[in-house]
């Protein structure tokens, strides 16, 4: 399916001095009304990644794993969570989603950890509804940390997934799908969800036919009740970037997809790209990709939606009025998000100076790459010009790198952490 920026692409290339070959700017202001005064609020969070907290103890190997990843505040995942847990309970939406990757391998004591923490969510009166990602389910990795060493802990199983979070979504179920954990939950009579799992051990990553004829049975009853559906899957129904193909699209997205637009769906939320970003096609039909909680500027999604336009726009987790509000002491939790950020864009320079080697420039190239980068997965490209000469200079040095910098620019100018549109 043909994907169409939401707002036409810069065609110009900024030339700039030599500091870092980018400049940034200020975002500017869009005078969206936000929340709406009426109508129905769902908070979406993704690639959340817990870990509980006896599985790790901050040692040489752990420390290790998370600096050389993607960027991810593993190191203080039990806070961040607890934050976020508080602030959704505060600002209280009308349902709470989260699409899948909950856990950081699968591990069962993270699960189990991370229901207990949702189930306060509930007990505030808010539903949350989960799914699971791929790092969920039958994972050989789930492991736990100690020193300079790792040892393997039980994963979760399908059912024993559903066991743990049955009070978070499938008990309460409008329908259950027999062949995935896939299910249909009503908000209101006038909302449903439909929350999509394609991680089934039989064809991970694809849907099933049964599964495909389960939601257009979903579908159809949906619109004899006269009611409007959001779709959640954690894999992405549209290519959102021109490398994030395979293990990200999923499989035949486009049957889904047909399914979507069939029935008039309001949109499509997912995740699993740990990015933030938007992609509508000529229908009409949307997918918003909420970047993950664990990723600065760990942001969750807002979706309101009115009889007359839905509204979409991130909110951060505010983890340094929690520290604070916990009386701790900890500079790096009174200061998270410039924590979060420079861990981020230091995680990024390493990678981008281990593809570069040693050599003249290389610094500047590589903290060029971070901010772009670093733009890029929060979803604010209007922030960040990118440079012909970074493009040139990383083509003669790193080819790779030089083609996904290329992809991300093709988003310059482009702030996908808010967005109004009419529902589909």
């Amino acid at each position: 399916m043909k994907k169409y920026r939401i707002i036409p692409a810069l065609l110009a290339v900024v030339l700039v001095a030599a500091l870092g070959f980018f400049l940034l700017r200020e975002a500017p202001e869009t005078g969206v009304p936000f929340p709406p005064e009426e109508g129905i609020t769902l908070a979406l969070a993704t690639d959340l990644h817990y870990l509980a907290p006896q599985l790790y103890d901050n040692g040489a190997l752990y420390t290790q794993m998370i600096e050389n990843a993607d960027g991810k505040t593993m190191k203080y995942i039990e806070e961040l969570t607890e934050a976020f847990v508080c602030q959704i309970i505060e600002s209280a939406p009308d349902a709470l989603i989260l699409s899948g990757d909950l856990s950081f391998n699968g591990e069962r004591d993270s699960h189990i950890m991370l229901a207990e923490k949702l189930r306060r969510v509930e007990a505030a009166g808010i539903p949350v509804l989960v799914i699971p990602g791929n790092h969920d389910l039958d994972s050989a990795k789930a492991s736990g940390f100690a020193g300079d060493s790792y040892y393997g802990v039980d994963s979760v199983n399908k059912r024993e997934f559903e066991e743990i979070y049955a009070d978070l979504g499938f008990r309460e179920a409008l329908s259950r799908d027999g062949d995935s954990l896939s299910y249909m939950a009503q908000i209101s009579p006038e909302l449903r969800v439909l929350m999509v799992d394609v991680n089934t051990q039989a064809e991970p990553g694809f849907l099933d036919e049964s599964t495909l004829n389960w939601i257009d049975d979903q579908l159809r009853l949906a619109a004899e009740a006269g009611a409007k559906v959001v779709a959640v899957s954690h894999q992405n129904l549209f290519q959102h970037n021109s490398l994030f193909r395979g293990g990200f699209v999923i499989g035949n997205g486009r049957l889904l997809g047909a399914l979507f637009e069939k029935y008039g769906v309001i949109c499509n939320l997912s995740g699993h790209m740990h990015i933030q970003h938007i992609s509508q096609i000529e229908s009409g039909l949307t997918e918003i990709a909420t970047s993950s909680l664990a990723v600065t500027p760990n942001q969750y999604g807002l979706l309101c939606l009115s009889e007359s336009q839905a509204c979409y726009r991130t909110e951060a987790v505010n983890v340094d009025l929690w520290a604070a509000s916990q009386g701790l002491d900890n500079p790096e939790l009174l200061h998270f998000r410039e924590y979060a950020e420079a861990f981020f864009r230091d995680s990024s320079t390493r990678k981008a100076l281990t593809r570069l080697g040693e050599g003249r420039g290389a610094d500047a190239l590589a903290r060029a790459y971070s901010e772009i980068n670093l733009a890029y997965f929060a979803g604010r490209m209007d922030t960040v010009d990118c440079s012909a000469q970074v493009l040139l200079r990383w083509n003669y040095r790193d080819k790779f790198t030089c083609e996904y910098i290329r992809s991300m620019c093709t988003d310059q100018g482009q702030n996908f952490t808010e967005y109004v549109f009419e529902p589909f």
